[in-house]
């Protein structure tokens, strides 16, 4: 059972449903972590957890004859195979990766490097950018601290952005924070930065982030909306497409366009609706250049633009896209636009 805190040997299904029956009622009085290595202790001890043990161990020891992997590499190996597993009830190729979300997994073992972890940090990246392209793309930072606490709230615009430094989805736009419940947010806010973020997804980048809360500049909303997300995928220095998404809050709309601006018709999230009528904003050259310049240096990195008011931003830099496990269904078609090296491959970043 390896870490899991079960020392029972499985047994014929009414001992097993008995295990599972007396595991989670225990979980239920334990604190989160515990109880959530106790729930993958049950599932492991489920068909599906007991056929998942049985193929990674044999993909394991065939992978690690084609493809330098060592015992160091063995945690974050389990970790990808087991949540890819749950996700799609097989075991992602990362000899030949097939698709967009094999390729992302294979990045998250072979492509680790120091300043990926710099770039994951919402704060910390600003720094890249100004090197890179400069002040001019950088959205105004009002406040950064540890704690919700340590802002000073009243010194604070009427409107602004609240958002962890560590994470994806803990951000929240205040359009007057007179309207706010102080109380409230803070809750939101000191919640957020104890939790842990990606590790258990394999993405290993956000470990090692100093967690803090910060205040940016809000941008101006267009016709009731927030800017659009413009994603950019740079593969070894150069845009090879955009991830288009439009009318978050609302009803969202995805789009794939290539870098001449023209679109593929390709859907890779299946959540959204798919949109059409992309029209090239005037900008849309330096948008490339922007993303380029922000992006070299990587294998393979998305890196996220707003335009406003004729105006580019950078918002964040992505390495492991909804953590390699998109279900459109154009993965495999957009996945070949991932062309990247495949035959380099980097050590292990200590997280030391």
């Amino acid at each position: 059972m390896g870490d899991y805190p079960c020392s029972c040997r499985v047994q014929p299904l009414g001992g097993m449903m008995t295990v599972k029956t007396a595991l989670r009622a225990l979980a239920r009085r334990l604190p989160r972590p515990v109880k959530k290595q106790i729930n993958e202790g049950i599932w492991m001890l489920s068909s599906a957890g007991r056929q998942y043990s049985m193929l990674a161990k044999d993909k394991w020891r065939t992978d690690a004859s084609l493809l330098p992997l060592t015992e160091a590499h063995r945690s974050l190996y389990g970790t990808i195979h087991k949540l890819y597993f749950k996700e799609f009830g097989i075991l992602p190729d990362i000899v030949g990766c097939q698709d967009f979300n094999e390729k992302i997994q294979w990045l998250k073992l072979f492509d680790q490097d120091r300043e990926i972890v710099r770039c994951c940090d919402k704060v910390l990246v600003r720094d890249r950018v100004r090197e890179r392209v400069g002040d001019e793309h950088l959205v105004r930072l009002y406040q950064v601290g540890r704690h919700f606490s340590d802002l000073d709230f009243d010194a604070l615009p009427d409107s602004f952005v609240i958002k962890a430094n560590h994470d994806n989805g803990t951000v929240r736009v205040v359009p007057d924070k007179s309207a706010i419940d102080r109380e409230d947010m803070a809750n939101w806010v000191n919640s957020a930065l104890r939790r842990p973020f990606g590790v258990d997804k394999g993405e290993w980048g956000y470990g090692p982030i100093e967690r803090r809360v910060l205040a940016e500049e809000m941008l101006p909303f267009e016709d009731g909306l927030p800017p659009r997300d413009y994603k950019f995928y740079v593969v070894e220095g150069r845009v090879v497409f955009m991830h288009l998404i439009s009318g978050r809050g609302t009803y969202p709309t995805e789009q794939t366009v290539d870098p001449s601006g023209v679109e593929m018709g390709l859907r890779l999230h299946s959540a959204f609706a798919p949109g059409n009528g992309f029209s090239r904003p005037a900008e849309w050259q330096e948008m490339i250049r922007v993303a380029e310049a922000v992006g070299a240096g990587f294998k393979c990195v998305r890196v996220d633009l707003y335009l406003s008011n004729r105006r580019i931003y950078v918002g964040e830099m992505t390495f492991w896209p909804k953590s390699g496990l998109y279900q459109g269904e154009d993965r495999k078609r957009i996945g070949a636009l991932l062309d990247f090296d495949r035959s380099t491959f980097k050590p292990l970043v200590s997280m030391r």
